[in-house]
């Protein structure tokens, strides 16, 4: 019969005689609903005081980069934001500006010459938690280079490695949406594409609120966050800076009380 004949076709091999690649899952998450809740009216930014000291931050638009000279290319650079989700569906982007070529480092007398690297982990963190993302239990991320998902110092894979190009875009999704099959999950998109499937939260960071990070070494990223994308996904999903103002947490800046602060110059 034409039916069964039909059903051979689908499980037939392909032609070079590999079985067909599986279909991949489908995609769970969906348009974001419109909501005409209120808002929240923090302007979503990295504060002086949550980035390492080899930050470059600028004064707008959460373009960052780090410093190279004097051995500083060697240390890892960190920043984490004002605003931190603690339900509801949002996400935020990571755009790679540029990459600072630098020459190779001569170590000691062997002469072995040691190759700068770049390095970018996404993620989120704590209020509480270091700069160094995946570095202890209260932060989590996709290390971009490997393709690993890291927590507390454990890395699992998550997706194969990502080739991170001048202007690339990744994008990372947190759901906490109650009654969601998605529920406690981060993801990880690049220009818009799904690259992992979603990775649940560790118990030690559901029910807290979790700020956007980024680690990084020589190169240069713009952090969006909103309040639109700059590469769509496949559904539409809100991002942190048009939260709504029940779902987010702001940590405020700590300000002095005789106005007076304390500057640290490196030597």
């Amino acid at each position: 019969p034409a039916e069964a004949a039909a059903a051979e076709g689908d499980d037939a091999p392909a032609p070079d005689g590999k079985p067909p690649a599986p279909e991949p899952p489908k995609e769970l998450e969906e348009d974001a609903p419109a909501c005409k809740k209120a808002r929240s009216k923090e302007p979503v930014a990295f504060l002086v005081e949550d980035t390492t000291l080899n930050v470059l931050p600028s004064t707008t638009n959460n373009l960052l980069m780090t410093l190279t000279d004097g051995g500083v290319q060697h240390l890892l650079a960190g920043a984490r934001s004002n605003v931190g989700v603690t339900r509801g569906r949002y996400m935020f982007e990571v755009k790679v500006i540029e990459y600072v070529s630098l020459p190779d480092t001569m170590m000691g007398r062997s002469g072995k010459a040691v190759p700068q690297r770049s390095l970018l982990r996404i993620g989120l963190a704590t209020a509480s938690s270091n700069l160094f993302l995946g570095d202890s239990a209260e932060s989590i991320c996709f290390d971009v280079s490997t393709g690993n998902l890291m927590h507390n110092r454990q890395s699992s894979k998550a997706c194969l490695k990502l080739n991170a190009f001048q202007g690339s875009i990744f994008g990372v999704v947190l759901n906490l949406e109650e009654g969601h099959p998605n529920r406690n999950t981060v993801s990880l998109f690049k220009d818009g594409v799904r690259v992992c499937q979603p990775q649940p939260l560790p118990e030690a960071l559901v029910g807290k609120a979790l700020f956007p990070t980024v680690t990084f070494k020589n190169m240069t990223t713009y952090v969006n966050f909103g309040p639109e994308p700059l590469s769509p996904l496949p559904f539409k999903c809100r991002l942190v800076s048009d939260a709504t103002k029940a779902d987010v947490a702001v940590k405020k800046e700590d300000v002095p009380s005789d106005g007076k602060y304390e500057v640290l110059f490196p030597v």
